[in-house]
């Protein structure tokens, strides 16, 4: 809490924390989901870049479970971040997971919306997406737009009240609840999209991918940060300035810039 008795928390701090987490979760969702569905199936993984990986050897079924592998691998993260949450204790550790399973989940219902309404991306029915061979009719992409629309609106609301058992409500909370937020979000795009256009597939990768999965996906992290201002008290919570989150998050995102931004052949 700062010297008004209002939840204190250090905007480089955050842009530290959105440094570190960015490249672990894109990782997550790229190497345990793509890349080990790849491997698990008999595939051959000729590349993992930051944003995207190749994968040699699969057809059918086994490339449509490719597809998928990327979402499920967030969306169990989510739910164990999720849980693990309900049980933190101190103001790092819920904050950490909250980020976690936020955006993870907002990430998973932004697949489904993206690919339904466009029909490209991993659930993709249309020409070029990745999951064409289904070959299913277009009101099958529009019932996957929706549950993922209607996943997005419960995952804000559930965001506004978990971030509210945090920081507690009212108008004391909101520089912290933007700085949360919005300075997140803000961070973890633009580190996502620089980082992106190292990749030598060209513009649509970060376009498709990393502006999409990050500018596109993480957007519900704006209204969770503007709700909850008008009524009610601040809870004690402090998020002081922390060099060494800073460093490292300057650090991971360089090395994953360097080592998967143009490609990594294993």
């Amino acid at each position: 809490m700062n010297d008004r008795g209002n939840p204190a928390v250090d905007l480089p701090t955050v842009i530290g924390w959105a440094l570190i987490l960015m490249p672990l979760l894109t990782a997550w969702h790229e190497i345990c989901g793509h890349a080990l569905a790849c491997a698990v199936q008999g595939g051959t993984v000729t590349e993992i870049g930051a944003f995207s990986v190749r994968c040699t050897g699969l057809a059918g079924p086994a490339r449509i479970a490719l597809a998928g592998a990327g979402v499920l691998a967030n969306t169990a993260l989510a739910v164990l971040a999720w849980r693990l949450w309900r049980s933190a204790r101190t103001d790092y550790g819920r904050l950490v997971l909250w980020w976690i399973w936020t955006t993870q989940a907002l990430v998973v219902a932004g697949y489904l919306a993206f690919s339904g309404l466009t029909g490209v991306g991993d659930f993709g029915l249309a020409a070029g997406g990745a999951m064409a061979g289904l070959d299913l009719p277009r009101s099958a992409g529009l019932a996957l737009a929706g549950i993922g629309i209607l996943a997005y609106f419960m995952i804000i609301r559930a965001g506004i009240g978990s971030l509210s058992a945090m920081l507690g409500s009212g108008p004391a909370t909101r520089q912290s609840r933007r700085r949360l937020t919005a300075g997140y979000y803000l961070a973890a795009g633009t580190a996502a999209v620089a980082v992106s256009l190292l990749n030598p597939q060209g513009l649509m990768v970060t376009l498709m991918s990393a502006a999409a999965s990050t500018f596109g996906g993480l957007a519900g992290l704006w209204p969770i940060g503007a709700r909850g201002l008008s009524a009610g008290e601040a809870r004690p919570f402090a998020l002081p300035r922390n060099r060494i989150v800073i460093l490292a998050g300057l650090t991971i995102t360089g090395l994953f810039a360097l080592v998967l931004g143009p490609g990594f052949r294993p």
